[in-house]
């Protein structure tokens, strides 16, 4: 119950986009009438605000929150314990369709009756608002219908973690192609915006369909799955050194789930940007595409991969166990954090570096020049790596002081703000003032712990302009504060973890 407020709460965003919206519009059009007021509004909200608030919060909330509920439940013996009473597989199957509708229902009812009613209070026409509201957050229907198909593989609340974020992923991948009825892809096309609102039939034909279908198979695959215990938590079959470090980080490198996911979802969401490469490449030549590979490497999407993970790392390592087996040895909470960081942050190399490696070939082949194109991956790959290194950190520290879904929600709603939301705020807010643009986007950031700000920041010092080429990697050192700013952050929030960890009752 708690989670589903949370929720709700969080859905009422497009009140904060109404009255955001009411000041921009009416500053720049000071004479404009209440209905084109409404108007202008309803399009900015149904076309730019909505889509993105979906796509990349309620979407992974909803599949990462569903799916590691159930794994959680699979992992503590409840769904067996509930399938030895007299409840048939499809009743308890369908119980878990009902609790993905409610929680798709409540983001629903959270976005159309907020943003209604904060338009009613400046006296806009809210029915436009109304229908393409309800009709872009159909979406989160098809979104429940693909969790229920991975619920029968989510044996455990990591693994229905890693499931939740790998969809989305592959959504975001799939968003790319015309099918109306993939989730990521319905958010652009299911309606249109002329005189008035228009919702694409089809388009929500077809979400529905695909929805009912995949609900059907994930039923008929948790029907016939053998539904046996989870393994349970077995000590790494390794020797300890005398501190235990070597043990504890080859142990959990090689045998840690997350570890993979890391590595697997990082390289997967490098695919995002080789559309963007081409287009820089198709408008601006070679230009275009060394300017489109700083920007590419911002890794704008990783977050959404990092911090969740991150999350669990400790907290999972406390509920499963895995800490009293360690500790039972030779083994000292130091040496057990110091692996396990190092184990993640291994991962998060590995995975940044196919990330680059990705980038990096795409734009040779296009024909980038080799000297500059390795110069830009090496630099901006570091910043990368940087920047994803603070936000595991900035997991850890969710992971220390919250467990289950407490931290998987937070985690995902800081992945949103720090990525999308706080950038976008302080971006605008720098167009106001009186200084040049990025020295007022340098100055604006520095107080603020958002690791793709401030990449942000290094990155227009070097790649000002789309269509010229970029200048030298030496102009990222005239800005010392936001380089500080990807590394500070990092150390002050690792050891907060740390002290916590050091405290934590481990019971």
């Amino acid at each position: 119950m708690r989670t589903k407020l949370l929720l709700f709460l969080l859905s009422l965003f497009p009140a904060v986009a109404v009255e955001v919206d009411v000041n921009r519009f009416t500053a720049h059009y000071p004479n404009v009438s209440p209905e084109k007021l409404g108007y202008l509004i309803t399009a900015d909200l149904l076309s730019k605000w909505f889509p993105n608030f979906i796509k990349f919060l309620l979407i992974p909330l909803v599949l990462v929150l569903l799916l590691s509920r159930f794994g959680s439940e699979f992992e503590r013996g409840n769904v067996r314990l509930l399938l030895s009473k007299p409840l048939t597989r499809r009743r308890y199957f369908l119980g878990w369709a009902l609790e993905g509708l409610k929680l798709a229902l409540i983001s629903a009812l959270g976005i159309s009756l907020s943003g209604a009613l904060a338009m009613l209070a400046h006296g806009l026409e809210v029915r436009d608002y109304i229908i393409g509201s309800l009709a872009l957050s159909l979406s989160l229907v098809g979104v429940v219908g693909i969790a229920l198909l991975l619920l029968p593989l989510a044996t455990s609340r990591d693994s229905g973690v890693f499931l939740g974020l790998g969809a989305f992923v592959v959504l975001l991948l799939l968003g790319k192609f015309d099918y109306s009825f993939i989730p990521t892809a319905y958010l652009d096309g299911a309606i249109s915006i002329g005189g008035s609102v228009s919702v694409s039939h089809k388009a929500v034909g077809g979400l529905l369909a695909l929805s009912v279908g995949l609900s059907l198979a994930g039923m008929e695959a948790f029907r016939r799955r053998e539904l046996r215990a989870s393994e349970s938590f077995s000590a790494p079959r390794f020797s300890f050194s005398p501190r235990g470090l070597y043990g504890v980080f080859l142990g959990l490198s090689l045998q840690s789930k997350r570890f993979m996911a890391f590595i697997a979802l990082a390289t997967l969401t490098a695919f995002f940007n080789l559309d963007m490469l081409g287009d820089y490449y198709a408008s601006w030549g070679v230009p275009g595409i060394l300017n489109a590979l700083i920007s590419a490497l911002a890794g704008v999407f990783l977050p959404f991969v990092v911090l969740p993970l991150g999350a669990v790392s400790i907290g999972s390592a406390i509920e499963n166990g895995t800490v009293r087996v360690l500790l039972s040895k030779p083994l000292r909470r130091r040496d057990f954090f110091l692996g396990t960081l190092l184990s993640d942050i291994s991962a998060v190399f590995i995975g940044a570096t196919l990330y680059l490696a990705t980038l990096v070939a795409y734009a040779l082949h296009l024909g980038a020049p080799l000297s500059k194109t390795l110069e830009l991956g090496l630099a901006f790959g570091s910043l990368l790596f940087l920047s994803l290194v603070q936000y595991l950190a900035l997991g850890y520290l969710l992971s220390v002081f919250m467990r289950g879904r407490k931290a998987l929600f937070s985690s995902l709603v800081l992945a949103f703000l720090l990525g999308f939301a706080v950038p976008i705020s302080i971006t605008a807010a720098s167009t106001s003032v009186g200084d040049s643009f990025h020295d007022a986007l340098a100055k604006n950031s520095l107080p603020v712990p958002s690791p793709n700000l401030h990449y942000t920041v290094l990155a227009m010092a070097v790649s000002p302009s789309r269509g010229l080429p970029p200048k030298s990697v030496s102009e990222v050192l005239s800005y010392p504060g936001n380089l500080a700013m990807l590394v500070v952050p990092t150390l002050v929030y690792l050891t907060i973890s740390w002290l916590a960890f050091r405290k934590a009752d481990l019971r």
